[in-house]
């Protein structure tokens, strides 16, 4: 594991990977490799002379950066979830405060980029609707304006995924059961269902019920495929 030391004095500060484009889910050789190119400041900076106290300042420092890189390595954090790591960790106020400035000099600490990513995953992965993405961002304390727009990026709009999903919901069963379904129970029973799913997605009301009706209106008509 790489070992973070303090800046140099000059100020220097190796380029920073160019971020990858919106929706991009990186691999995590991608990541470690990031994280390597922006330490590499803090790894080439020379060492003062130190009393004995001030060594052990710099062991609990490099101890913490150690900690965060492990979580950086796995997936980018927020600001705010990084901080909020290190307070469950009760580590004192100086120390975390000097780890936080040495991740930001590194380049490490990027809310933006972290939303998008965040965004572009939990759509590919468990197609969250942006109600839902909203507030897990806001619980990793990101900016409301970084949100915004890290939720405008994508290749399709919210209703789009919403009937998608919808649609990966509805299976051939289904489809055979409402178009026979004389009294309408399936019908209720599938629309209920499919309602609390996007409820936990997120997904606003106004729009689950547009899009579960003409869904399952589609699905009964024999003529739709």
């Amino acid at each position: 594991m790489v070992d973070p030391r303090p800046a140099g004095s000059d100020g220097a500060h190796p380029p920073a990977a160019a971020p990858g484009a919106p929706g991009h889910l990186r691999t995590a050789p991608e990541i470690r490799a990031e994280i390597g190119r922006r330490t590499q400041e803090i790894l080439d900076a020379p060492r003062d002379a130190e009393n004995p106290q001030a060594r052990d300042r710099e062991k609990a420092v490099v101890h913490e950066c150690r900690y965060l890189m492990r979580l950086l390595a796995m997936r980018r954090r927020s600001d705010g979830e990084m901080r909020t790591r290190l307070a469950r960790r009760e580590v004192p106020a100086d120390i975390a405060h000097e780890v936080m400035a040495r991740i930001d000099r590194a380049g490490l600490i990027d809310d933006a980029a972290f939303a998008r990513d965040w965004v572009a995953q939990r759509r590919a992965l468990r197609s969250l609707g942006d109600e839902a993405l909203r507030r897990e961002l806001a619980d990793r304390t990101v900016d409301p304006a970084v949100i915004d727009a890290a939720l405008s990026t994508g290749q399709s709009d919210e209703e789009t995924r919403c009937r998608d999903l919808v649609r990966s919901r509805i299976d051939h069963r289904d489809r055979q059961r409402l178009r026979t379904d004389r009294d309408g129970s399936h019908r209720r029973r599938l629309s209920r269902r499919l309602d609390a799913l996007l409820t936990r997605k997120g997904y606003p009301g106004s729009l689950a019920v547009h899009v579960i009706s003409s869904e399952l209106r589609d699905a009964a008509d024999p003529a739709v495929r």
